[in-house]
């Protein structure tokens, strides 16, 4: 499943550009050239009760792995000029320390033919990229967020998309982006060949377009307006926006809406789609403490999808689903269904410890209904059928000394699911930890 979390990116098989690049403007190229590596490790403990859709999609039992990602990143320049070049590449490796078989398959251990968990696999990837003045585009591999196309980053990998990406801020303020992909890459994967899906359908498209924007309105808030298309599947549209108030010194609102409308195209290999979807939130801070109060509603007969990457039958990890009820463990996406959640944030810098806060959060979905489209038959029987989740969380980061900016986060995760909602039961406990190192 997805978070909404809106965070808005060594080896190059393109040696003879690199070098040209290099030639063509060295200090322009390398000046602002960096490379980064990230270590991320990773001790995933689940257990899932009853015959859930995502257990069955999925292919697995109470997934259970302790892994390690390494990120290695290249990111340059552009050579000087009135058309500046330049590339970025990266190289991904993955180590299963521990996981057995039948209960690895989560994402961040891969998984042979023969339903084995490998020990070690790596990728290796890179893209071009042009500019003239504040316009890019870039042709590669890459990761991509936006409303409507969205590669997501909650494993020791994150996945990528191969494609065409236009991204212009000519105009103070505002983002202008389009994009044409025709495949993906799932986290746990050695392939730059995977499809693009539609996750909880579980049907492939060939290529994926959109395009829009975002106005940022200073500080205070931003609005945005994006369309895409999955061919042969469904069109969609977004229109999102947010909001900040400063009543007084130490406190704030935060006032966040989002709206989806997707309705099926061309072959309609998904089957008949007509659903709209839109959440509310409101959040009010006070010194060290934060409130957040928000609403979902889906409107349709089939529950709300986005895309996936890669391999569909082993997660689709995509992100592009900017509800605010799209949480760790389910994403209260069902048909007709309506959910609320509270949450509750603490930081814990004003007594004493810096750089740890708290997070607790709860959901309840209900009033969904069952799907007649048999391309979401998960939801064949969910008439009537509800489900709930609590989060916590702890977070620390690492203020000073050797290992400034490590970042740990303990995550538990409890979801129970009522008459036929699919995701069944689940509890998931994450420990994760991340250290960012910056090389040059």
């Amino acid at each position: 499943m997805s978070h909404t979390s809106k965070l808005w990116p060594l080896a190059l098989a393109c040696t003879t550009v690199f070098s040209a690049a290099c030639v063509a403007d060295e200090q322009g190229f390398l000046a602002d050239s960096h490379l980064t590596l990230v270590n991320r490790f990773n001790v995933l403990n689940t257990r899932i009760t009853g015959d859930g859709h995502d257990q069955r999609r999925n292919n697995r039992r109470d997934p259970r792995d302790v892994s390690l990602g390494e990120r290695l990143s290249f990111t340059s320049g552009f050579t000087q000029g009135p058309v500046g070049l330049g590339v970025d590449a990266f190289g991904y490796a993955g180590f299963k320390l521990d996981g057995g078989a039948g209960h690895a398959g989560y994402g961040n251990v891969q998984i042979n033919d023969q339903g084995e968990p490998q020990r070690a696999y790596g990728r290796a990837g890179g893209l071009l990229k042009l500019r003239y003045e504040q316009t890019q585009l870039r042709y590669g591999q890459m990761e991509v967020l936006n409303p409507v196309f969205a590669t997501a980053d909650a494993r020791i990998l994150p996945s990528t998309a191969t494609g065409f990406l236009l991204s212009s801020k000519d105009v103070q303020n505002l983002l202008l982006e389009g994009g044409h992909f025709t495949a993906g890459t799932e986290p746990a994967s050695t392939s730059s060949r995977g499809g693009l899906w539609a996750n909880y359908a579980n049907v492939q498209t060939a290529a994926v377009d959109f395009v829009g924007g975002r106005y940022a309105l200073g500080e205070q808030g931003a609005i945005s307006l994006y369309g895409s298309e999955f061919e042969d599947l469904w069109h969609q549209q977004y229109i999102g926006s947010s909001y900040s108030w400063k009543p007084s010194a130490g406190s704030r609102f935060d006032l966040e809406g989002n709206l989806y409308h997707s309705r099926d195209q061309g072959q309609a290999n998904a089957g008949a789609i007509d659903t709209t979807a839109w959440s509310g939130l409101m959040a009010y801070s006070l010194l060290n403490h934060k409130f957040t109060l928000a609403f979902e509603h889906v409107i349709g007969d089939t529950p709300f999808d986005y895309i996936g990457f890669g391999n569909n039958g082993s997660g689709a990890f995509g992100n592009s689903i900017f509800l605010s009820n799209a949480v760790m463990a389910s994403d209260f996406n069902g048909p007709n269904e309506k959910s609320w959640q509270v949450r509750y944030d603490l930081d814990l810098a004003p007594y004493g410890v810096p750089g740890w806060s708290l997070m607790g959060r709860y959901v309840y979905g209900y009033d969904i209904t069952d799907s007649p489209n048999p391309h979401y038959g998960a939801w064949a029987n969910a008439d009537g059928a509800s489900h709930k989740e609590l989060d916590l969380e702890a977070r620390y980061v690492v203020q000073s000394g050797p290992a400034k900016d490590m970042r740990v986060r303990l995550r538990r995760g409890m979801h129970n699911a009522i008459g036929g909602q699919p995701d069944g039961d689940i509890t998931m406990n994450v420990v994760v930890v991340e250290w960012p190192l910056r090389i040059f």
